[in-house]
């Protein structure tokens, strides 16, 4: 009975920090100004190994992936929505933080960071759309 409760602890462990992309601009400001949180936005191209990292290591993170979901709308494109979008890919994954009310948070991230880099990075945007 103990390794049956250690394999579905070890199981839910691995894939509890997954949470929910937005795969539209547009739905996620809508989510987004319903919840009053902002957006983070994840520019992406096929093949990309700093894409894959992202989404492999580092928001596969639990602390890193519970703060995004619970403090940001995530919002995830490929290249070519972007660009009909307005948003411009300056390698990828390039990132994008805007408040709930479309204004942009800083500047564009561009690469791939540890969970722990990058959760540094959440909270400084975080802090700064509380501010707006």
């Amino acid at each position: 009975m103990r390794s049956v409760v250690f394999i579905l602890l070890f199981f839910f462990s691995l894939h509890g920090a997954d949470f929910d992309w937005i795969g539209s601009l547009q739905k996620g400001f809508g989510i987004a100004k319903k919840e009053k949180k902002p957006l983070m936005v994840m520019i992406e191209q096929k093949g990309c190994e700093a894409c894959e990292y992202m989404d492999e290591v580092a928001f596969e993170n639990s602390e890193a992936a519970e703060f995004i979901e619970n403090f940001f709308v995530p919002v995830k494109l490929d290249l070519d929505s972007a660009k009909s979008e307005g948003l411009k890919a300056f390698g990828t994954p390039t990132f994008y933080f805007f408040t709930y009310d479309k204004k942009q948070i800083g500047r564009q991230l561009v690469g791939a960071a540890t969970a722990e880099n990058f959760l540094k990075v959440l909270k400084k945007y975080k802090k700064s759309a509380e501010k707006r």
